[in-house]
């Protein structure tokens, strides 16, 4: 029983390579051709936690997962992502992945022991029940979540309570066996006869299994039912009324496991003699990765081939279909310069002036060989063009001279080379007449198809890169343009250039068939002349703007070569439409630098500084397009606090861009333009507050763009950002500042209220003062007015006379003055239309005796407008000395007084037409200009003089109440 096994894994996996390479050296399919593809390596330098992957697994949503000695990784194409023991793991030493019905990763390691992935983190089981998984075994999940391991002729169930199984019926038979993807049946005794039979045939038994000697068990796939071992795989179809036998597959040697790899496949791995995938419905089987010890294999959805070594990581190869000639197979120099196909033999070009060939048609690697071609210098000597000639001739163009190389003799060893010219040779062709031209740095060479004679054309410092015919005329690339050729009789030859305004500058490489020629360049892409029409073709259409080499493969096929892999333009309906598809690393090429092309019947041969491809298929108009996922841990939050970082993570997943994924941001509604990025990591540090939607898409090598990632995502105002915060903020504030205005209305309300009632009481202390005053004083001044004038009047004759007169005048002034101040205390005035009445009366009091005419204009609204006591004493007495000077000094014979009132402003204007003054002297040597100055300064009034001698005088008040 399972129960009864204690041997521990790492000592069993070690114990059985070793006997493998002991008991069973280097048997296994020597009669299977060996499959050289393109293999991009992962190991531990590349961040894999160790170089020893012992099983490997495409999960749900597109990643590989890798069991190594060291812990556990998720690649995604680009980054690993790896786990050990210090992050939950129970062992870093696992075996087994598989994913249940919940997409959680679960993994078998070397305690026996069972751990899972889920949201970023590894987690235990409760349970402290162990797990035996032999190294025959595997290790899946069936429909009901359980956990299976099938090995000899039954299926293991195991229950947890993390694995939430769904119920149903219990089955204890014998026989009841699950699939992985859902399948499950029950073998009849007589199918479960006929299945230990065979085993009992091949000495196989319930022993054998259990010690690990001579494994088996069983496997499902769809309606066929599998029963495997280490020597062969018998293939039964599963029906109702018993199993029925059809394919039984061979094989013998070091096997360490067989794993069923999906489409009719399985894989078998070995120790030294690599992977054979096996299709167990016709029996074809593929050998790859000869001389390693594999571990593991997996054909993912996109088709690509991944197998896990036992020491150097693992290997994926992305098109199994292109397949490899490098110095495994016989090439004498990986690093191709030049291709070319004579006599049934391929001819590659290197430099050090070797010339590789190899016989087409046969085993690549038995039938190869080189030549060496002598140029006398150890410098420049690369192979720079081949080019067939009838007569199973190879021209040969080399820095230092052209050569040519008979062929027609069926042995290699009889060729030799002949040197036909000195000097670099920087391209070939041949007219549809059979003449030959060739090419140095300055001048251009025709020779008769049998090479016997020879014209010359010098050009002078054209510096001279590739020739073409077209349309009965040669074509000449140059580094400074493009040139159309007429051959003459002249050395001297005649040669225009031509398109100059189309930007073709720097030619590198020419191409023409019979109706449109191709025009290589350094920095624009390619340039196709069709008659009067020019189409170019640039990057990002074509890998790279700069053109190594151009070669039509048929009239309508067009291969580009670059340094970043080849373009393939196929054209149809006269050229009028076409199609481009891509090659590189990314779909099989062994390198992306292509240097040549050539075809054989089906086979396309391209040549790379890593080898050459060999493929039937033109490019990748089929490749799937990146898978954008995100990366975040589900049910995470979508909504984040303002000041806090906003991060979001997601992976494409595109495993032939070979890592080369380029990530676009954007926020719906705010960014107008994409932002590039090297990761699927966009952060946000300082959003504002608000609903948003980040956009995310992917674009691989090629530039094909994934279907758009939308995160929706919230970012929550902090606690004085919120919005019924703000709201109740403004209104308290609104509250505040009504209730300060209040208050501050309500104490200018009170302090106008007692200035009213000072006001009020100063009002009525002036109308009790005035009244008095008038009553009292007034009185008493006017009696003794009186009297002084009946007295005087008694004494006119006497000397007495004049002091009784003088003191009459005296108390005159003194009445006069009482009545003035009466006049401004007294409220009943404190209006400017009485001031103007006040003065225009006393106005005419001052002329009544003089000589001068006044002229009085009054204009004062209807509307009372308020003047103070103390203004209007100060205005009348301004007035007043104005009105004084001009009957005393204007010798005036008009005067004239005008008073008016516009919006609260008193404005009075006083002129004469008398023989004026000097306002700068007089306003500092008399008095009266003086205190008129000065009582328009206590009244805060504009007061302006406009005078001159003989001019009169004029002056303006005006003041604001």
């Amino acid at each position: 029983m399972y129960t009864n096994y204690r041997m521990p894994l790492k000592s069993l996996f070690f114990k059985l390579l070793i006997l493998a390479l002991f008991l069973f050296p280097g048997r296994v399919y020597a009669d299977i051709p060996y499959q050289l593809v393109y293999l991009k390596n992962y190991s531990a330098p590349d961040g894999l936690p160790s170089s020893r992957v012992n099983y490997l697994m495409q999960d749900s949503r597109g990643f590989i997962w890798l069991a190594t000695d060291k812990g556990v990784s998720r690649f995604d194409g680009q980054h690993f992502k790896n786990f050990t023991s210090a992050d939950g793991l129970e062992n870093n030493e696992c075996f087994r992945i598989a994913e249940d019905n919940y997409h959680r990763i679960f993994f078998y390691c070397n305690n026996y022991r069972v751990c899972y992935y889920e949201n970023g983190l590894i987690h235990k089981l409760n349970s402290s029940q162990k797990v035996i998984v032999l190294p025959f075994a595997n290790f899946f999940f069936n429909r009901y979540n359980e956990l299976c391991v099938n090995y000899r002729l039954s299926t293991k169930v195991y229950h947890f309570e993390e694995l939430k199984s769904k119920r149903h019926a219990i089955r204890y038979l014998n026989g009841y066996i699950y699939g992985s993807d859902g399948e499950e049946i029950t073998l009849s005794e007589n199918d479960l006869d006929i299945l230990e039979e065979e085993l009992k045939a091949g000495q196989l038994s319930f022993q054998t299994a259990n010690n690990n000697i001579k494994p088996y068990r069983l496997a499902l796939h769809q309606n066929y039912l599998l029963l495997i071992t280490k020597d062969w795989v018998h293939v039964y179809r599963y029906q109702k009324t018993g199993i029925i036998p059809l394919n039984k597959i061979f094989f013998t040697g070091n096997v360490t496991s067989v794993y069923l790899t999906g489409k009719n496949t399985f894989a078998v791995t070995t120790v030294k003699q690599g992977t054979y995938i096996i299709n167990y419905l016709t029996g074809e089987r593929k050998n790859y990765l000869n001389n390693n010890i594999t571990t593991a294999t997996v054909i993912d959805r996109e088709n690509n081939l991944w197998f896990g070594s036992y020491d150097k990581g693992f290997f994926l190869c992305t098109n199994p279909e292109i397949k490899i000639i490098n110095k495994e197979s016989g090439l004498a120099n990986e690093d191709v310069l030049k291709l070319g196909i004579a006599g049934g033999y391929l001819f590659t070009g290197h430099v050090l002036s070797t010339l590789s060939y190899m016989k087409l048609g046969t085993n690549q690697s038995s039938l190869t060989g080189t030549i060496s071609i002598n140029q006398n210098r150890s410098d420049f000597n690369r192979i720079t063009s081949l080019l067939t000639i009838p007569g199973n001739r190879l021209m040969i163009g080399t820095d230092n001279g052209l050569f040519r190389l008979d062929i027609s003799n069926k042995n290699p060893a009889l060729w030799h080379s002949v040197k036909y010219f000195f000097g670099p040779i920087k391209g070939i062709a041949q007219r549809p007449d059979k003449e030959i031209c060739f090419i140095s740095q300055n001048s251009v060479l025709a020779s008769s198809g049998q090479l016997k004679h020879k014209q010359g054309y010098a050009f002078e410092n054209l510096r001279l890169t590739s020739l073409a015919w077209y349309k009965n005329n040669m074509l000449i690339g140059s580094l400074y343009g493009l040139y159309k050729f007429t051959p003459n009789t002249s050395k001297t030859p005649y040669y225009a250039k031509i398109l100059p305004n189309k930007g073709i500058d720097v030619v590198k490489c020419l191409a023409s068939n019979n109706e449109v020629c191709a025009i290589g360049t350094e920095a624009k892409g390619v340039f196709l002349l069709a008659g009067e029409k020019i189409v170019q073709f640039r990057s990002p259409a074509i890998f790279s703007g700069d053109i190594r080499k151009l070669v039509w493969t048929d009239d309508n096929t067009l291969w580009v070569c670059t340094a970043n892999g080849v373009s393939i333009i196929s054209f149809y309906n006269h050229y009028q439409n076409y199609r481009i598809s891509l090659l590189n690393t990314s779909n099989g090429l062994p390198s992306d630098n292509v240097a040549d092309v050539v075809q054989n019947g089906h086979d396309y041969y391209i040549a790379t500084d890593q080898g050459i491809a060999v493929t039937q298929n033109l490019g990748n108009t089929s490749l799937p397009k990146p898978v954008l996922i995100n990366d975040g841990i589900p049910g995470t939050q979508s909504s984040f606090t303002y000041g806090r970082p906003v991060v979001f993570n997601c992976v494409a997943l595109s495993y032939k861009s070979m890592g080369k994924i380029q990530y676009r941001f954007r926020l719906k509604g705010v960014d107008k333009n994409w932002s590039v990025a090297p990761s699927g990591e966009k952060r946000f540090d300082l959003l504002p507050p608000g609903n948003y939607e980040l956009e995310a898409v992917a674009a691989d090598r090629f530039n094909q763009l994934s279907q758009p990632l939308i995160f929706k995502f919230d970012v929550m105002p902090l606690w004085y950002q919120q919005l019924w915060l703000q709201v109740v903020a403004v209104l308290s504030a609104i509250i505040i500042a009504f209730l300060l205005v209040r208050k501050y209305y309500q104490s200018i309300i009170g302090l106008q209220k007692k200035d009213y009632e000072n006001a009020l009481a100063l009002q009525r202390e002036r109308q009790r003062i005035s009244s008095e005053v008038h009553d009292d004083l007034g009185a008493s001044i006017s009696g003794i007015k009186l009297r002084t004038e009946l007295l005087s009047r008694k004494t006119a004759d006497q000397p007495a006379f004049k002091e009784i007169d003088a003191i009459h005048e005296a108390i005159t002034d003194i009445s006069t003055q009482v009545r003035l101040i009466i006049w401004s205390l007294d409220a009943e005035n404190d209006e400017v239309s009485n001031l103007a009445g006040f003065i225009h009366k006393q106005a005419i009091k001052i002329f009544e005796y003089s000589n001068i005419d006044l002229h009085v204009n009054t204009s004062v609204s209807e509307t009372p407008v308020t003047i103070s006591g103390e203004k209007r004493r100060q205005v009348y007495l301004l007035v007043k000395e104005v009105l004084n000077n001009i009957v005393k000094h204007s010798e005036a014979q008009n005067a004239f007084l005008e008073i008016n009132l516009y919006k609260n402003r008193l404005q009075i204007s006083i002129r004469d037409d008398g023989r004026g003054f000097d306002p700068d002297v007089r306003k500092h040597e008399t008095m009266g200009i003086r205190n008129i100055y000065a009582r328009a300064k206590r009244l805060n009034a504009e007061l302006k003089i406009d005078t001159a001698h003989g001019k009169g005088t004029s002056i303006s008040l005006k003041l604001n109440l």
